[in-house]
């Protein structure tokens, strides 16, 4: 198989077999490494460390570090592209837990010796991306390796009081979803280069493979920051949607403040149900992995209004999508679908 078009265009996502976030360890064996490697215990240095999206350091009384580093594979073959939602992600580990001033990113780069030509679109996208989130780039390491990858280490800066994790979840708090699911779906039927299956795909959804790939992009080089400063003061806990799936990192949050997750929505990128069912990716199950998606908060009742006020004041998508309880894991209680497109929401 070409590893590029007949135009000559690279096929990034051809030289890796796992695509974006789809490309993590899974969940168990993630936990299973850093407990063999005694990473497991909390730090005194740290406000907060392993097992969260991020890593805090307190610097003075009035402010605290946040650093953190993603990086991943080809999700989309355009360079430029690959570049701004492999910043987008990165920076939502941080935005994650509210830290969203003072961005910095050190990029991450890795890619086989034939691609070098694509290393400046794809630094070009990361670095545009990492300017429209009011970040600067200010370094980085790049190396040849035989799967591209790129990414960055990213560091933002909080006031110690309005950063968030993913513990303090609490009974009786709603759950709210800032960007819908389905780009592993979208993703996935935009790679179709076979021109028998890519008939079967077609004809899998009544939308255009096309356009729902266009969407799903357009959510993934969405920065979560504005979800994340709307949030601060409102929210107990958050994380954000990314490799493990919605039901996987609701889990973590179950698991980390000792409760329950019950979900009754599922807003998803109009079409990718369609696709997921083609593929098997679970989407409907909550299972697919998300590249770049929205974050998950946990709001106290008496302050969805201000959230939901602040949020339509951004133009940030949201949806509540289920709630807190006092019981453990996470379960899907026959979740209404939701299907978001924003050609409709746009008009």
């Amino acid at each position: 198989m070409s590893d590029r078009s007949d135009d000559g265009t690279v096929q990034l996502t051809e030289y890796a077999d796992l695509h974006g976030c789809s490309c993590k360890v899974g969940q168990s064996d993630l936990d299973d490494l850093l407990r063999d490697a005694g990473l497991t215990e909390s730090r005194d240095e740290l406000l907060f460390g392993v097992g969260e999206d991020a890593a805090a350091r307190r610097l003075t009384d009035d402010l605290a570090l946040v650093s953190t580093v993603d990086f991943f594979t080809p999700i989309i073959d355009d360079p430029y592209d690959f570049g701004r939602v492999a910043a987008c992600n990165a920076a939502s580990d941080a935005f994650a837990t509210g830290a969203v001033d003072n961005l910095d990113c050190l990029v991450v780069l890795g890619l086989p010796q034939e691609l070098t030509d694509t290393a400046p679109m794809i630094l070009a996208g990361i670095a545009d991306a990492i300017d429209d989130m009011g970040g600067v780039i200010a370094g980085g390491h790049t190396i040849v390796s035989p799967w591209p990858f790129a990414g960055g280490a990213i560091s933002a800066t909080a006031p110690p009081e309005a950063l968030l994790t993913s513990q303090r979840a609490t009974a009786g708090d709603s759950l709210y979803l800032t960007k819908p699911l389905g780009t592993q779906s979208a993703m996935g039927g935009l790679r179709v280069s076979d021109d028998e299956f890519a008939d079967v795909v077609a004809e899998a959804t009544e939308r255009s493979v096309q356009k729902i790939g266009d969407e799903a992009l357009a959510w993934m080089t969405t920065p979560n920051r504005a979800a994340a400063m709307a949030s601060r003061d409102v929210a107990t806990a958050a994380t954000d949607i990314t490799g493990f799936g919605l039901v996987g990192q609701a889990q973590v949050l179950a698991d980390n403040a000792d409760v329950g997750i019950e979900v009754t929505k599922l807003p998803i990128i109009e079409g990718t149900d369609d696709l997921s069912s083609l593929f098997g990716y679970g989407l409907k199950d909550g299972e697919s992995a998300e590249t770049s998606g929205g974050l998950l908060l946990s709001i106290p009742e008496s302050r969805t209004p201000t959230l939901e006020s602040r949020l339509d004041g951004a133009d940030v998508f949201y949806r509540r999508i289920g709630r807190v309880t006092d019981g453990n894991g996470v379960s899907l209680r026959d979740p209404t679908i939701e299907p978001i497109s924003r050609e409709k929401r746009d008009n």
